[in-house]
């Protein structure tokens, strides 16, 4: 679908059950900030933040690739990432910042789950840390990717670029354009990155054990690295996609030191970020930091469940 259509067509009238949607998400909003969900009020957008709206039974034809909004009696040609099934519910119209627009369609079509796994019945336990992504508890390790930091020059050369242009200038409007190609880059490679993470791993084990991080206390330590990194996002990602393997996620207490216990219960108090081996002085193990946490998260949340099943 073409950038300009915002321009072009920002002044059309939109179908009533799209309008209705709007203001649903604004009381949304507002009722999660009265619930004290988030932690301030919405924000009236400006006509150009405004990135999406949605038809639900009327106002759109969609016809194979053509998606017509009846309004403007305009074809707007798009691919399909992959066909759908079913009576279509709604569609979604979303522009992101670099001025590309996608169509998400939504039917209502039962989801069927027809994903493979190579490994019934294998459980893990995994660690997430900086220098490495994560660690499993069968020592398999994934290096930190950083997607940032590989663009982080071209980042900082489209901000100089911007902050020199005059405002309001077409001249701006291109240089913030650029901009935000260099952040999706790195968003596109970040997401797909982790998509594929997910999907190994749902297909290798059937019980995934993870720590509950607690993001904005990590983010005062090690700032833009742990935004770089992007767990929580990942594991949203692994979450979802665990519901379509069919694989059970379970998350430990944030506050169980799983890096400072040995294998044989003594707990290492005093244990420091620097450290990254340390000898029990119960039974002389040497403990690697991030092998020893996963095993523990594996541990953990193994007696965690068979609890919870005892007890329901």
């Amino acid at each position: 679908m073409s950038r300009h259509f915002t321009k072009r067509y920002k002044n059309i009238l939109l179908h009533s059950q799209t309008r209705q949607e709007i203001l649903q998400r604004l009381d949304s909003s507002y009722k999660r900030f009265f619930k004290r969900l988030s932690k301030r009020p919405p924000k009236f957008k400006r006509e150009e933040c405004f990135s999406s709206f949605v038809f639900k039974q009327g106002g759109f034809t969609l016809n194979g690739n053509v998606f017509t909004i009846n309004k403007i009696k305009k074809r707007f040609k798009f691919s399909y990432s992959r066909p759908y099934v079913g009576k279509v519910k709604q569609v979604r119209v979303k522009r992101c910042n670099s001025n590309r627009y996608s169509i998400y369609i939504t039917t209502d079509n039962s989801f069927v789950n027809s994903y493979g796994k190579t490994h019934n019945g294998a459980s893990v336990g995994i660690d997430f840390g900086l220098k490495t992504y994560m660690t499993l508890s069968d020592g398999t390790t994934f290096e930190s990717p950083r997607f940032f930091k590989q663009y982080e020059s071209k980042v900082r050369l489209a901000n100089k670029r911007l902050s020199k242009s005059k405002k309001g200038s077409n001249n701006r409007k291109r240089r913030r354009f650029e901009l935000n190609q260099v952040y999706r880059r790195i968003k596109n490679k970040r997401n797909d990155y982790q998509w594929k993470l997910a999907h190994k791993l749902c297909k290798s084990y059937d019980y995934i054990f993870i720590e509950t991080l607690d993001i904005d206390a990590m983010k005062k330590l090690w700032g833009k690295k742990i935004s770089d990194l992007s767990h929580s996002a990942f594991i949203e990602k692994l979450v979802f996609t665990a519901s379509k393997y069919n694989v059970t996620v379970h998350k430990i207490d944030k506050w169980y030191p799983s890096s400072k216990t040995c294998k044989c219960g003594y707990v290492y108090k005093s244990l420091s970020l620097k450290e990254r081996l340390w000898k029990c002085p119960e039974c002389g193990s040497v403990n690697e930091r991030d092998l020893n946490a996963s095993k523990n998260i594996l541990r953990r949340g193994i007696y965690e469940l068979e609890s919870k099943c005892k007890t329901s």
